[in-house]
């Protein structure tokens, strides 16, 4: 990665932790959609599994995960700029549509969503950690490694009950910030939100992909703080793109309903009782998939 985007890295990281009536025609009724008993079980399946093995909860706070309240302000480099600008529109889009705060602003002036679409990942990795480690900061120092074509690293804000905001990161002596929470049957006290997020993506996949789809597989990642394993998710998903022996019913080249329905159930279900937060995920993205097929939602 060349020292001055590097910088610009780094600089990025700073700022963004500041009817006219009409003659009577005839009644076409539509047929009833029957969305059926077999559909809400595997929505309810396809939900959890989502939900559990897909996206990250804070590492400090064990079932809550982090989401955009800061408004979204995707950057792109490794593009030409004409491509950049339509990966970043594309997220935005995403974002809105999904219920993410977004910053509308062209450009918008403090990124904090970073696709980094590099020749040498591990390089631009390396770069990064040495010269904008904020970008990068995690408690467990090997997933400094990439180990897969598109992969995401995030940094989140914590909140105490003191009202506290601090960065999730390890301390000069190498252990996890300390968490004063308050404890009780369903409240913590403690809540969490999205600071900055990275992706980087391998530029010898990219040039085999469409903007299009190189903006949806960033917008997933970067819309929800996910935990990438290598695995096929047994549901349609953009995730599934570059893995290996997936069906091939289960791999899309654009965002899925059950990516958007897992997006929009992390922005949409309430953030208290934070115990509670990673059933409410699930209740509000299988609502979105109920509706997504046309049915009441459960």
């Amino acid at each position: 990665m060349k020292p001055a985007i590097v910088l610009m890295l780094a600089l990025a990281a700073t700022g963004a932790l500041a009817q006219a009536p009409t003659a009577p025609s005839a009644v076409i009724v539509e047929p009833e959609t029957v969305y059926s008993d077999a559909e809400r079980e595997k929505d309810d399946t396809t939900a959890r599994y989502f939900v559990g093995s897909f996206l990250e909860s804070e590492p400090l706070l064990d079932g809550e995960f982090a989401r955009w309240k800061q408004k979204v302000c995707p950057r792109v480099w490794g593009l030409k700029a004409v491509a950049s600008w339509q990966v970043e529109h594309r997220i935005k889009e995403i974002a809105q549509q999904v219920g993410a705060p977004v910053d509308m602003d062209d450009p918008c002036k403090s990124p904090n969503l970073l696709v980094v679409v590099t020749a040498d990942p591990q390089a631009s990795l390396d770069s990064i950690a040495d010269r904008a480690p904020v970008l990068v900061a995690m408690q467990d120092i090997k997933r400094l490694k990439i180990k897969y074509p598109v992969q995401s690293w995030y940094v989140s804000l914590v909140t105490d009950y003191n009202g506290r905001t601090f960065a999730d990161v390890e301390s000069p002596d190498g252990n996890p910030p300390t968490v004063h929470a308050n404890l009780s049957h369903l409240f913590t006290g403690v809540t969490a939100q999205m600071g900055m997020a990275t992706v980087i993506i391998d530029a010898k996949v990219a040039e085999g992909l469409t903007i299009g789809t190189v903006a949806d597989y960033a917008a997933l990642l970067g819309l929800s703080q996910t935990v990438q394993r290598g695995i096929c998710h047994p549901a349609p998903s953009i995730a599934n793109l570059l893995l290996q022996g997936c069906d091939p019913a289960l791999v899309s080249r654009t965002i899925t309903e059950v990516d958007l329905a897992m997006l929009d159930g992390l922005y949409h279900s309430p953030e208290t009782p934070e115990v509670l937060q990673r059933q409410r995920i699930v209740g509000a993205m299988k609502a979105a998939m109920a509706k997504a097929h046309g049915g009441a939602p459960p």
